[in-house]
């Protein structure tokens, strides 16, 4: 087992997600990415986790003197201050290892610390970041609740302002990751003055203790069962003017910052398990053989790991553009972010469940990695908002100012034949949905949907077609464009949603599935978990 690696990065040779080499210089994530390696091979079973449903008591402080748990964090405040680039390529290593653990840093580092580093004051980044750092406590943010998901502006937490200048908070939070666990939460409420005058979304930083705020029940989810997601009770939750992130009414920009910060993680952790369910069902292909030879070199196997192998290079040549582009300082556009969560989780899944099927019987075996990614990263086309609502939100975007789209697309990554292709798809559609009625909602959001789709394919072959001259990024380019060509021709012929049926007609067809099929609901008791009434308070 190697020892927590120190501060001091060594000098090696850095291997770029563009596929170029950076000369012999330090490299900080090195130190990281080896200590993550030595670890996976000598203190981790991630059965376990699975199957008891936590982590080991020793995994968070390891990890926090490792610099996993403040990889952006500034050295003042005892984090390694990581670049984007050495950020992600640390992030693709833990989502190569193990989800749950991927999960607890990503969640950690992007949407729990990411809003006390850019909008909590001095002296509370004093207090509060070198014990994130450290691994001493954990960070998480609080903005779902029962009946508000990606739409910030639906929750209903309100938060009223004091005589003394502090704050009253009430509501309630649901599938709140490390609920449980964390000791610094980021909860965002409905500001209200005194007399009652709504002020905004603004966002608090809450101690975990503090009277008021009441972790609830675990709940059992699918898969990432080794990380606590909780409701969140939020009952006369009184709070001091220091908890303010940010200023009043600024809890939009509080949360796009982590928001965003997550759906770039979504790309690298994506990234991390494209790589490494493609090197399983590699090594399987390679040793199996099947009726007709070798499973490798059966021609259909080829064909769907080389889709695969242009897809997980493809979200490389994304992630890699991006870090390059945060690093420089520069603005990164919003298309880009969503690209990354969009097209990121959604060819992971393709990914994983093709390896899934590509291993046969012993793909549907828990034990064997594959299937336990099937369940785990399954949550990441949902994480940071479903990709339904993130395509027909970027969609919508691009169909209120196509122009700009295709303006960023060239800014960002030259001029192409693929952006002009995209130029000129958006130019046809303005003419010919004249004829849709999009005051019906239903219209819009299948259109806006289409559209989601081809600026999430622009922006890959956009990226990819000024790649590297390696014969991966030439194929890579070709397999990216085809699909760009092929969701333009979609998009194109017939955007209408000629596949709508009346919403009556859907209702009363699934009703009556009742009459077929009944409508159980299981009522034989389980576990019994209550206190006996004899030793209860």
């Amino acid at each position: 087992m190697q020892s927590p690696p120190a501060v001091t990065a060594p000098t090696a040779t850095i291997h770029r997600h563009d596929g170029s080499n950076a000369a012999s210089q330090p490299d900080p994530a090195e130190p990281i990415v080896s200590f993550l390696r030595g670890y996976a091979d000598e203190r981790l079973n991630s059965r376990l986790i699975d199957e008891r449903r936590g982590l080991p008591p020793s995994v968070v402080l390891e990890l926090g003197k490792a610099g996993l748990l403040g990889l952006q964090v500034e050295r003042e405040y005892g984090g390694r201050q990581l670049g984007h680039r050495d950020t992600f390529r640390v992030i693709e290593q833990v989502a190569a290892i193990d989800p749950n653990l991927t999960l607890l840093v990503a969640v950690h580092n992007a949407i729990g610390i990411t809003p006390v580093r850019h909008f909590a004051d001095r002296a509370r980044k004093a207090e509060v970041l070198p014990v994130l750092a450290r691994g001493a406590g954990l960070a998480t943010i609080a903005a779902s609740e029962p009946g508000a998901g990606s739409d910030l502006r639906a929750i209903a937490t309100t938060a009223r302002q004091l005589p003394d200048g502090g704050y009253l908070l009430n509501g309630d939070k649901s599938w709140i990751s490390l609920g449980s666990w964390a000791g610094h939460v980021t909860v965002f409420a409905q500001l209200e003055a005194a007399d009652g005058r709504p002020l905004g979304i603004t966002g608090f930083l809450v101690e975990a203790g503090t009277p008021g705020f009441i972790p609830g029940e675990e709940i059992l989810t699918l898969g990432m069962k080794g990380i606590p997601q909780n409701h969140i009770a939020i009952r006369d939750l009184r709070l001091p003017p220091g908890a303010l992130l940010g200023a009043e009414g600024q809890g939009l920009a509080v949360a796009q910052s982590a928001f965003m910060a997550g759906r770039a993680f979504v790309g690298a952790v994506s990234l991390g398990a494209m790589k490494r369910c493609l090197q399983l069902a590699h090594r399987y292909a390679s040793r199996r053989t099947v009726a007709t030879g070798g499973l490798f070199d059966n021609g259909r196997t080829q064909q769907i790991l080389s889709g695969n192998v242009a897809a997980t290079h493809a979200v490389d040549a994304l992630m890699g553009h991006m870090a390059g582009v945060l690093d420089r300082g520069a603005h990164l556009p919003d298309e880009l972010y969503f690209a990354a969560k969009i097209m990121g989780s959604e060819l992971m899944w393709r990914v994983v469940d093709s390896s899934v099927q590509m291993l046969g019987a012993r793909g549907y075996l828990d034990t064997n990695i594959v299937g336990q990614y099937f369940r785990d990263y399954r949550l990441l086309r949902i994480f940071e908002g479903a990709t339904e609502a993130v395509t027909v939100y970027l969609g919508s975007t691009v169909l209120k100012d196509p122009d700009g789209f295709c303006a960023m697309l060239a800014a960002q990554f030259g001029g192409s034949t693929a952006v002009d292709a995209v130029s000129r798809c958006l130019a046809r559609l303005r003419v010919n949905r004249r004829g849709v009625d999009l005051s019906d909602q239903r219209n819009h959001h299948v259109l806006a949907n289409a559209v989601g789709e081809l600026a999430g394919w622009a922006v890959l072959a956009a990226v990819t077609a000024s790649a590297g001259g390696r014969d991966v990024d030439t194929l890579t380019a070709e397999w990216c464009r085809e699909r760009l060509y092929d969701t333009i021709r979609t998009t194109e012929q017939d955007p209408r949603p000629s596949e709508l049926f009346p919403s009556d007609t859907i209702s009363r067809e699934i009703t009556g599935y009742a009459d077929v099929i009944g409508d159980t609901e299981q009522t034989l008791p389980g576990e019994a978990s209550h206190l006996d009434s004899l030793l209860a308070r």
